[in-house]
Parts: structure tokens; sequence; C-alpha cells
């Protein structure tokens, strides 16, 4: 049945002129080409359609990468969401640790009138880097003088944050690398000395646009935090990104009256959005510390003005940075005072009872006149 039908066809196919069959050859030869032109345009939409998932994919990586650098994210994630205001008590259970813009939060009053933090929570240094941590005996209390991560054990707090960076930009010198990798030691000394606090981790604050400073610069800055968030998730610290609040986001550098003429000092309205940040972006997690609390030495607080050369500059200190004045410096919030021990306590009242005033006696009157 085959070779009769092979027969027919090829039968057929010999009665065709040659005409024809060029034109057959030529319809099958477009064919063949519309087939391989089709093939490969269809490869190509296959292939954009994965190359374009990818970039999407890579994309949306990117938003969340530039996300996370804004603070949006989740509140269950290393970087602190937006919350609901924690209010005064949140900051009163924080301990704050730092160098001269954490100085100033014991100097400059909230809206209340009252300083931001006082010497019973805040351990800084003017002038410090993240490398002091743990070399530079700075607290000062009845027991002694302590580092700071050795005060931490002592006072035992909720929560910490930390604040370093500042102190050790330097676009010539130093590298993202080589900073977060001594901090990174610091911060894990810390959470040694006191492992039942929570630790949130602050962004370095921007700079003004024209700073004092030449050494250092805001991309320096951002290159900085880029590498303290992945610390971060690398030891599953908190990350606290206070920079976008103090940041102009069209400028890229300090909004304009948060700092003062120096370009990196916070002014007061610079404190007010730095704490008005920190409270709505709170950690309130459940207190695990040892109760009850260990017994804890009088606390005087840090001594400041540990050192007399601005590392930025190389010069010494302005007056105005070692000691800063707000609307008024030092409210009553905490003022240090010498403990007074049982043996040298005055009693309010006199043990020695009061005689008793003698009673008058009245004088005598003249008799009166009869009528």
């Amino acid at each position: 049945m085959i070779n009769m039908l092979m027969n027919k066809t090829v039968k057929k196919h010999r009665r065709l002129s040659p005409a024809a069959k060029i034109m057959i050859g030529v319809i099958s030869l477009c064919a063949i080409v519309c087939l391989c032109i089709s093939g490969y345009y269809g490869w190509r939409l296959i292939s954009r359609s994965d190359d374009t998932a990818h970039t999407k994919e890579e994309r949306q990586s990117g938003a969340k990468g530039e996300a996370k650098i804004s603070g949006q994210t989740e509140q269950n994630g290393v970087i602190l969401g937006k919350t609901a205001d924690a209010g005064r008590e949140y900051i009163d259970e924080t301990l704050f640790l730092g160098d001269s813009n954490t100085v100033r939060f014991m100097t400059f009053l909230d809206e209340d009138g009252m300083t931001f933090t006082n010497a019973l929570n805040t351990i800084a240094v003017v002038g410090i880097g993240a490398e002091g941590i743990t070399t530079v005996p700075c607290e000062e209390t009845s027991w002694g003088t302590y580092t700071m991560d050795g005060a931490v054990a002592l006072m035992q707090p909720r929560r910490i944050i930390m604040t370093f960076g500042t102190n050790n930009l330097d676009i010539y010198n130093m590298t993202a690398d080589l900073f977060i990798e001594n901090y990174e030691l610091q911060i894990q000394a810390v959470q040694n000395a006191y492992p039942y606090a929570d630790l949130i981790i602050n962004s370095i604050p921007p700079c003004a646009e024209f700073t004092h400073y030449p050494i250092i610069s805001i991309e320096q800055i951002k290159e900085y935090n880029k590498e303290i968030l992945a610390m971060c998730e690398r030891n599953e610290w908190k990350y606290l990104n206070s920079f976008e609040a103090l940041a102009d986001t069209r400028r890229g550098f300090g909004k304009t009256g948060y700092f003062e003429d120096d370009g990196i000092h916070l002014t007061d309205e610079g404190l007010k959005a730095l704490f008005r940040y920190i409270r709505t972006h709170a950690l309130i997690t459940e207190d695990e510390r040892p109760q009850p609390l260990a017994e804890m030495p009088y606390i005087y607080g840090p001594i400041t003005e540990i050192y007399t050369v601005d590392p930025l500059s190389g010069q010494e200190f302005e007056e105005s940075v070692l000691h800063p004045e707000g609307e008024e410096a030092y409210s009553e919030t905490y003022i240090p005072q010498e403990p007074v021990s049982e043996e040298t306590a005055v009693p309010e009242e006199s043990a020695v009872p009061e005689e008793p005033a003698e009673p008058e006696i009245p004088s005598e009157s003249p008799p009166a006149e009869n009528p």
C-alpha cells in the first residue's frame, strides 16, 4: 500500500512543470525562514521575560534595601519600625551611651521642660570614639570609676541605646570596614557584661551641608550606617535608624535648624526631633533582668570632659561643646548629691523635748470702787 502511494506521488510530482517546482521550493524556503524567525523571537521573548522577572526581583530587593535604610520595615525585623509613642517612661528606663551629642541629652530641655536624660541613665564623653567603650574609665560611682561596659553591669538597665561613630569619621584614614570591626567588638563587650538588657544600636546622625570639619562627609556617614545595619543583622541587634528623622531627604544632609554652626552637634530642635523618633520607634519586650536587681553603687554620673582635643580637627574643644547649654543648663530632673551615711545622718527633729513654758501669773488688779 505504501509503495502504491509513493508511486502515485512520484508520478504526480513528475507531472509538475519546472516553474511550479521552483514556486514550491520558494514557498518551502520562506516557510522555513518564517519558522526560524518565529523561533528566535519566541526564545528572545521568553528570555526577556526571565530577565524582566529577575530585574524586578532585584528592584524589589533593592527597594527593600532602601526601605531598610529609611527605616520602613516590620517591627519584628532588625530595624525598629514605627510604634505608638512610648512616652517619658520609655526614656527613663533606657541607658544611653554615646559621645558629645549624647552629653547634650543631659543639658537641653524637652517639651515638658525636663532634660531629655540625666546622670542616672546617661554615660557619655565629649570626643569619645567607639574604641573608648571598653578602654576609658568615665562613669563615677561610690564604688569607683568604671568603663562603659563595666558601668552597664552595675547599673543593670532595662535597655541600652548606643550612638557612636561621629568621632571615628575620617575620609582620609578610616574605612567603614575598619570602623565596624572595632565597633562590633566593643558592643559585644557591653552585651557580655550585661546580657539581660535589650541592645539597640543607633545610626550615626547626619552632618549639615556646611561643617567645620573637612575630614568628614555625608557619604562616609551613610556608608558607616550601612555597615552598622549589616553588623546588627549579623548579631541580631536592633537598629534605630534615627538618621532619617534628622536628614533632609531631598538634599541628603542634616535638616536646617537641627544642627549647630559647627555642622555636627544637635540643637534643641534637633534633639526634640531625635527623641520623638526614639519614643515612636520603641522596643518594649518582656523584662528579663534577674529580680530583684543586685545592689547598686551610688551613681555620680559620667566624666564628660576626659578628652581635651577634638579628634575631628586636632584643635582644643570649644567651650560650647564641653559645656553645652540649652534653654536652661541642667534642670532639676536630677542633681547629684553626696550619699549620706546613717552614722552621720542628722535627725530632722531634736530628741530632747522642749521645756514647757511657765504659765503666766495674772497681776493683781485694784479692787473696784463702790459706787
